[in-house]
């Protein structure tokens, strides 16, 4: 497996398969899943995603995805999110963001 491999081989991964929840109470909006790498590289803590078919991921899903856990982690560490890298890839391409940056939107979905 990927995750298994990057730990013992990279030296800047220091966790895989690392549970994560987290509600946003403002937005009425929260996410819980597991993050598949995480590393620390050049001063940057990457939240990285193993999708095993990359470029055919709807991007602005994953990129959602990797938002929140990015926004739960500064939440709970404190750390701001600017320190933070958002990343997806496979065996063929890489996907990046700083989620700072990223311009969200939230649509509320009527029952």
């Amino acid at each position: 497996m990927v995750e298994t491999f990057m730990l013992i081989n990279d030296s800047s991964t220091i966790a895989c398969e690392v549970p994560i929840w987290f509600w946003e109470k403002n937005l009425d909006l929260g996410i819980s899943g597991h993050i598949d790498i995480l590393q620390i590289r050049k001063g940057l803590i990457y939240i990285m995603d193993f999708k095993p078919n990359a470029s055919k991921e709807n991007e602005q899903k994953v990129a959602s995805q990797l938002f929140l856990y990015a926004s739960g982690l500064s939440f709970r560490t404190s750390i701001p999110l600017s320190k933070f890298r958002c990343a997806w890839f496979d065996d063929s391409i890489y996907f990046e963001f700083n989620p700072a940056e990223a311009k969200v939107r939230y649509r509320k979905i009527l029952e």
